[in-house]
């Protein structure tokens, strides 16, 4: 069996997938709708018991219940962009139908799309966050590996 080093991780790539390069197997995280969930619930994606996030959107370095490690995972731009994209898509035809009502006032609605696109972006944002920890966690795509290549390019 032919094992290729991957970086400086004890993880290499053999032709029936991963292994360890003391020959030990590494469990296959598999994509479940129940991860998603718990990190929609911002619940551990591993156990579903611990908190994946401290205050409002601060990722916890590792899960304080079964203690997998987060502290490689960065979720960065998506959860902003997933919430304006449901957002966004509540309030463009709130926006239509409040605009082109002769009754209600421009200001009036104006403070009304803003409060539904805050309120909504509040509530959504932090799950977004979750899931997306979640999301990343299972598929193991920290873009590290991506890191790496570039900085072995520039040298």
């Amino acid at each position: 069996m032919k094992l290729t080093k991957i970086s400086d991780s004890s993880i290499a790539i053999t032709r029936k997938g991963l292994a360890t390069l003391d020959h030990e197997p590494v469990a296959r995280r598999e994509f479940s709708f129940s991860i998603l969930w718990r990190g929609i619930q911002k619940r551990c994606p591993q156990c579903g018991v611990g908190d994946v996030l401290t205050g409002y959107l601060k990722p916890k370095a590792s899960c304080e219940h079964c203690g997998e490690d987060f502290s490689h995972i960065s979720a960065d731009d998506g959860p902003a962009w997933l919430s304006l994209l449901v957002v966004g898509h509540a309030v463009v035809p709130l926006m239509l139908i409040l605009g082109r009502d002769p009754a209600i006032p421009a200001l009036l609605a104006v403070v009304i799309l803003a409060i539904i696109t805050l309120v909504g972006v509040y509530f959504i944002l932090p799950r977004a966050k979750g899931a997306f920890i979640a999301l990343i966690w299972v598929t193991g795509a920290t873009g590290e590996d991506m890191l790496s290549a570039d900085q072995d390019v520039q040298e």
